[in-house]
């Protein structure tokens, strides 16, 4: 005989695999300091890869600008300038990384413990069933002598 609440749990457990759960699954295996880490080293290379494209569109549609400063030897301040919005712009995006990054990894974890939850009700149905099938083979339920 199916027990429904085996089969719901399962269900349960097949849904967060295939959704939510897939990527949760796989990042549980990081340390919360790990995984920020990580991910602020991919918003630092990618802050950094648009800036430069950026600074390059910037210096396609102001070349007469840069070319006059070229000429004038007064490229020290186009630099710091240049350096200091990427410098104010990182710290920004770090910032709001390291935050982002700490409510998902909390998340994620939270996701995890439901779904460690739901295994140990999945276990406890499997037990029961068990001690049943065993009781059954040893000479059945109470019920059972009562209907014969």
């Amino acid at each position: 005989m199916i027990n429904e609440n085996k089969v719901k749990l399962m269900t349960r457990l097949a849904m967060h695999e295939q959704k939510e759960g897939k990527d949760a699954l796989r990042q549980h295996k990081y340390y919360k300091s790990d995984y920020i880490s990580i991910r602020m080293i991919d918003t630092v290379i990618t802050i950094t890869l648009a800036y430069i494209l950026a600074v390059i569109l910037w210096g396609i549609t102001k070349n007469d600008y840069i070319l006059n400063q070229l000429v004038r030897l007064d490229i020290k301040p186009l630099a710091i300038r240049l350096i200091s919005i990427y410098l104010i712009i990182l710290i920004i995006y770090i910032f709001i990384s390291y935050v982002v990054y700490s409510l998902r990894y909390i998340k994620i974890m939270e996701m995890n413990r439901k779904y460690a939850d739901l295994l140990k009700e999945l276990y406890i149905e499997y037990k029961k069933e068990q001690a049943e099938q065993k009781e059954a083979d040893m000479g059945g339920f109470e019920s059972d002598e009562q209907n014969t």
